[in-house]
Formats: C-alpha cells, sequence, structure tokens
C-alpha cells in the first residue's frame, strides 16, 4: 500500500483527521478488529466518492516504527485483507466443523460481519464500472474475476479426486461400477467423477484453442529494440479489450521515440502504449503498468524511455486512469462520456467456455 502520510511530518491525531476530518468515508471497524493493533484505524471512501481504503497503522520494525495513513485500491486491498483474514475465511468456508464457533457462541455473526464489510470493499471496486456501464458491466467484471476463478478451481479440485479414483480404481468398462459399490455412490455419479480428469483437460485445450482464435495479439508498430515476444507482450497487455483499428495515422505528431509503441484505439483515439511510472517494475505483469494514453496527454504529461519503454506517471481516478476527454478528442477518440461508448469491449469472454462442473 502506498503511503500518503506519515510520522513525523503528522502525530497520530493528525493522521486520524487528515482521514476522517478531510475525506468522506466510512471505518471498516469489524475487519478492523480482525486485523488492526492498538490504535490503528480502516476506512474505505463513502459511495460516490471515490474509491479507495485507507489504513492508519504501525509500520516498521522494532524502535524504528511511526505511524502512517496508507492508500490502497480496493481490489489491490482485498489481495492483503484476504490474507490477514484468512483464519475468519476459512470459518466461513467450513461453518459446520469450525471449532471457534463451538467454543463461542456468536462467533459467526462477528465473522459475518466482516464478511459484509469486505464485500463493501469488492463493491466499491465495481460501483466506478457500474456508473459508467450500469449493472450489467459491473456483474460482468465480478464474475470474470470473482466467480469463474473459483468456478475453475473446484474444476481442478473435482479433476484431482478424478485422478485419485483413477489411480485406484483404473478406468477400464468396471471401474464406475467398482467406484459406486465402494464409495456408495449412484452409478452415474461415479462415472462422472471418473471422466472429470479427461474433461478438465479438455476443458483447457478448448479454451487455449478459443483464446488462439479470439484474443488479439497486438505488436508495436516499429522497431523497439526488445524481443519481439516481450514487446507484443507488452503492447497486448497495454492494449487489453480495447477495439484496435489498424493502419490509421495519428492527427497528432508523434515525436520520433513514441512512434514504435503508437496504435489507434476505437475509443481512446491516437494512443501510446505507455508503463505506468507508479506501478512500473521489470519483474511484474505487464498488465498491472501497460496502459494506452492519448497521443496528446502523454505529450502533455512528458515521458522517458526505459528498458525499451515509454514511461510516465499517469493520473488515476478510483477506476484506473483518468484520461484527458480533449486529449481523447484531439487524437479522433471518443470521449468515456458519449453515448457511442459500449459496454467494456471483451467483458465476459472468459464465459465463452464454462469450466467442467
Amino acid at each position: 500500500m502506498p503511503t500518503i502520510h506519515r510520522e513525523p511530518r503528522f502525530t497520530y491525531d493528525d493522521l486520524v483527521d487528515l482521514v476522517e476530518g478531510q475525506l468522506r468515508v466510512v471505518e471498516l471497524t469489524a475487519i478492523n478488529a480482525e486485523i488492526g493493533g492498538p490504535g490503528e484505524r480502516l476506512w474505505l471512501s463513502e459511495p460516490g466518492t471515490g474509491a479507495d481504503v485507507y489504513r492508519l497503522w504501525r509500520k516498521g520494525k522494532g524502535a524504528r516504527t511511526y505511524w502512517a495513513v496508507d492508500q490502497d485500491r480496493p481490489w489491490d486491498a482485498l489481495v492483503w485483507l484476504r490474507e490477514a483474514l484468512a483464519e475468519v475465511l476459512e470459518r466461513l468456508t467450513r461453518p459446520g466443523s469450525a471449532t471457534r464457533y463451538a467454543l463461542e457462541e456468536g462467533r459467526e455473526e462477528r465473522d459475518l460481519a466482516v464478511l459484509t464489510e469486505l464485500e463493501t470493499v469488492w463493491l466499491s471496486g465495481l460501483s466506478p464500472l457500474s456508473e459508467v456501464f450500469g449493472p450489467r458491466g459491473a456483474d460482468l467484471e465480478l464474475t470474470r474475476f470473482l466467480l469463474i476463478p473459483a468456478q475453475a478451481e473446484l474444476a481442478r479440485a473435482t479433476a484431482v479426486r478424478s485422478r485419485m479414483l483413477r489411480e485406484h480404481f483404473g478406468t477400464g468398462p468396471q471401474a464406475a461400477q467398482r467406484v459406486a459399490t465402494t464409495m456408495g455412490w449412484e452409478p452415474a455419479k461415479a462415472q462422472k467423477t471418473l471422466s472429470a480428469w479427461d474433461e478438465y483437460r479438455g476443458w483447457v485445450r478448448e479454451g487455449a484453442a478459443h483464446a488462439r482464435a479470439t484474443v488479439p495479439v497486438h505488436r508495436p508498430a516499429g522497431d523497439t529494440g526488445l524481443p519481439d515476444v516481450l514487446a507484443a507482450t507488452l503492447m497486448t497487455a497495454a492494449c487489453g479489450s480495447e477495439p484496435v483499428v489498424p493502419d490509421r495515422p495519428s492527427p497528432v505528431a508523434l515525436p520520433d521515440e513514441l512512434a514504435p509503441w503508437y496504435v489507434f484505439s476505437q475509443y481512446l483515439g491516437a494512443s501510446i502504449a505507455v508503463a505506468d511510472e507508479a506501478t512500473y517494475a521489470p519483474d511484474a505483469d505487464p498488465r498491472d503498468y501497460m496502459h494506452l494514453v492519448p497521443v496528446a496527454m502523454v505529450l502533455d504529461l512528458g515521458w522517458t524511455v526505459r528498458d525499451g519503454l515509454i514511461v510516465s506517471l499517469l493520473p488515476h481516478n478510483g477506476f484506473g486512469v483518468a484520461y484527458d476527454e480533449e486529449a481523447v478528442r484531439a487524437g479522433g477518440g471518443t470521449p468515456l462520456g458519449s453515448a457511442d461508448v459500449p459496454l467494456p469491449p471483451g467483458q465476459g469472454t472468459d464465459r465463452a467456455i464454462p469450466p467442467p462442473e
């Protein structure tokens, strides 16, 4: 989490006031009761005022600790929140066998309160998308990032179970009957379970073929000095699901340094594939730092060339890069507020081939 305020510049009370007194936030008391130490606080932006998580906590080690306020985007915060709340989530996964619930009456209600706040963080990450594209856009994103991974994990677990039974009972004509007799299952369930290992691998191969046929791969317009596969990976990450118009020149003059990373996006117009200086690291996932940015906006922000990439410090809002609409217009694009902009292109394509049951 990036630190935005800290001691010794501000006292503890100042840090609290910088959040509660100057920002519109709600406190996540149930989560903080589980993960926070003495004096630590956790907040979330109020609905409609952005989407940020703020944490006031003690950082550092040993005698070199200090109070700090960190700020994170909701979906980034969910990574460390889920890790910190692992015991709570484990109890909610197996409530019927949770020793803590047997020992402590009412513990489940506190855990459910934690879950409610965790859901609120999830939904705050979706709210900017919902405001722009409506509930359908938010639902597609939730399905893509939450439901499909959960379904795929269940399919993998079922495949492991299938392999275990196949190794014990074999795969011959009588295998399903032996499984059914030994396990006390219906023959149909036994047969389906034995088939799950092959079905999962078939699903992966079918998905890979679908990806090769449907997922756009974009390559830089010129020589970047990088290996071809790496350059294509970076450009593809920047373009994401943006529809690209091939061979369309930029109406904004391009400096030579920017030209290899130029592309024309149907919605953003003349654009450059840019690595965000705030998140760029050579070993990071390009999808976390590569973005298409209107040419005019890059010219205004400034840039450097690092590791063969165009690097610039990009402005952000609650959803992602905050695009300058005038720069979009200057490059021949369609500003986000226009009625001509549909749901995010490519959203929900992971559902084309659902995981095997």
